[in-house]
């Protein structure tokens, strides 16, 4: 039951923040300093912008939509791994995505417009729910969101030698009433600016690190692929 809780959370965290509009507005450097307008190449990675780079990777995945990726993911519970589970990812557009564990257990989460099922086989549950506001998700607020952390003062870096995004916020330096929320993620991108792969440092202290490959891009869908079949004798659960 604690590898089906921690997979849901996860789906839930990651992938309703990630389905989305695709529209972006100003981060601010490590500084503070709103950003300007730079290159992924530039020489200057200190005034690389956020904005300029998180419009890479979402251009990326638009470019490829509908896609299918490979994933692994593993938490990590004081440094030791405690969960590692794999399968793939069906993305449509940001109404449409299916999350499928294949290994160890079989699950399912689906995600059409605001509502989410999950199903997981081997204990034989379905929970299901509605996202009442994707605008709290940090992932969708950084990079599908019109209006990215306006709560919040966040810190990006971007290793060019690593292709890595780093970012971080201080909770205590909000400017409105939005609850304190820590932002701790790094994204690894390939040379075509896709996420291969994502590290998410939870408040909790778990270390949950996400690992994409094999992106097909512009994939045929079956009517059928999101068709979630359950056995009728299935625990239904309404989150």
């Amino acid at each position: 039951m604690r590898r089906v809780k921690w997979s849901f959370y996860i789906c839930a965290g990651l992938i309703l923040s990630a389905a989305g509009v695709m529209r972006c507005t100003p981060l601010y450097l490590e500084d503070g300093t709103p950003s300007i307008s730079s290159s992924l190449d530039s020489q200057d990675t200190g005034t690389t912008t956020a904005k300029k780079i998180i419009k890479t990777v979402r251009d990326s995945l638009n470019r490829i939509k509908p896609f299918k990726v490979n994933f692994t993911q593993q938490v990590y519970t004081d440094e030791q791994l405690d969960i590692e589970e794999s399968g793939e990812i069906i993305f449509k557009n940001d109404q449409l995505l299916k999350w499928t564990y294949q290994d160890p257990d079989y699950k399912v989460f689906l995600l059409e417009g605001d509502n989410y099922r999950f199903y997981d086989e081997d204990n034989q549950q379905l929970m299901m729910g509605k996202i009442k506001d994707r605008s709290q998700q940090w992932i969708w607020q950084m990079l599908f969101s019109d209006d990215i952390f306006h709560d919040y003062l966040v810190n990006v870096k971007w290793d060019k030698t690593r292709k890595k995004i780093q970012i971080k916020n201080n909770p205590a330096a909000r400017t409105g009433d939005s609850v304190d929320i820590a932002i701790d993620i790094e994204i690894i991108i390939d040379d075509d600016s896709l996420p291969i792969t994502l590290i998410q440092a939870d408040p909790s202290g778990a270390r949950i690190v996400y690992h994409f490959k094999e992106y097909k891009p512009k994939i045929k869908i079956a009517d059928d692929t999101f068709r979630l079949k359950v056995p009728d004798d299935v625990e239904i659960i309404r989150e």
